[in-house]
C-alpha cells in the first residue's frame, strides 16, 4: 500500500518570517497516516525547517546541475544538504516554459540529485494546445522518459503529474481524467522499469484545493497531491492533509 503524499509548492511567496508563522500554525495539527512536504521559497528554506515539525519534509523548488562555481544565482546540492535539505522538485512547468529547461537540463538536474541522495519530485504535464490534438499521453510519455534518460533506480524519485492548463488556472482535471493519466504514467514505468512502478508513488498537481482533494485523492493511481495556492493558507493545507488521512 502506498502512503499518502500531501506537497506544497508556494513558488515565489511568503518571505521568511511568513514562513516561521505558517510553520508555528500547522505545528499544532497532528497527522499520522500520510506524508507531508512543504517546498518555500530559497531565501525561507534554512529558517522555516528550524522552526517546522520533525514530521514534516522540507524541500527546494530547484537546485543546479553543477556542483559549485561562477553559477550566478544559482544553488548547489552541498548548500541545500548543510541547511538539512535532501528533498527537491525538479521539472516543475514553470522552470520548463518560463525559464526555459528543456528535458536535457532536468534529467541532468535528476542526476545531480539522485548522485547526491536526493529525494526527487519530478514533474511532468502537458499544455493545453496539447490535450486539445489529444496527444498528451504521448507528450508526458517522452517528457518522462527524456527526463530520466540514463537513470536506472527510480527508488528516490516521486512523479507528479500536472497539466499545464490546469495549474493556478482554477481548471481542475476531473478525478477520473488524472487517475486515467496517473495510470498511464505508472504502466510507462512498468514497461521501462518493472516491478518500481507498483512502488513508485504518483501524485497529481493543478489546482488542489481543500473541496476536491479527497476525490482526487481516492483514485487508485493517485498516491498524493502537488499543491500549489492551497498550501499557502495553513487551515486549507490541513484540510488537505485530512482529506489524505481519512483514505
Amino acid at each position: 500500500m502506498r502512503r499518502k503524499y500531501i506537497c506544497g509548492n508556494w513558488k515565489m511567496n511568503k518571505t521568511s518570517s511568513q514562513a516561521r508563522d505558517f510553520a508555528e500554525k500547522i505545528n499544532k495539527f497532528d497527522f499520522k497516516n500520510v506524508d507531508v512536504l512543504l517546498a518555500p521559497s530559497f531565501v525561507a528554506l534554512e529558517s522555516f525547517r528550524k522552526n517546522l515539525s520533525e514530521k514534516i519534509e522540507v524541500a527546494s523548488q530547484n537546485l543546479s546541475q553543477f556542483n559549485d562555481g561562477a553559477y550566478t544565482g544559482e544553488v548547489s546540492t552541498s548548500m541545500l544538504k548543510d541547511i538539512g535539505v535532501e528533498n527537491v522538485i525538479i521539472g516543475h512547468s514553470e522552470r520548463r516554459e518560463k525559464f526555459f529547461e528543456s528535458n536535457e537540463i532536468v534529467n541532468a538536474k535528476v542526476k545531480k540529485a539522485l548522485a547526491d541522495d536526493f529525494h526527487v519530485i519530478l514533474c511532468l504535464g502537458e499544455a493545453l494546445e496539447v490535450k486539445a490534438e489529444n496527444k498528451e499521453v504521448n507528450f508526458v510519455k517522452d517528457e518522462l522518459l527524456k527526463s530520466l534518460a540514463g537513470i536506472e533506480n527510480l527508488q528516490n524519485i516521486t512523479i507528479a503529474y500536472e497539466p499545464i492548463w490546469a495549474i493556478g488556472t482554477g481548471k481542475t482535471c476531473s478525478a477520473e481524467d488524472a487517475e486515467k493519466m496517473c495510470r498511464e504514467i505508472r504502466s510507462i514505468i512498468n514497461k521501462n522499469y518493472g516491478e518500481i512502478s507498483k512502488e513508485i508513488r504518483i501524485l497529481y498537481g493543478g489546482s488542489v484545493k481543500p473541496s476536491n482533494a479527497k476525490e482526487i485523492l481516492s483514485q487508485d493511481n493517485i498516491d498524493g497531491v502537488l499543491v500549489g495556492g492551497a498550501s499557502l493558507d495553513a487551515d486549507d493545507f490541513i484540510e488537505i492533509i485530512k482529506a489524505g488521512e481519512g483514505l
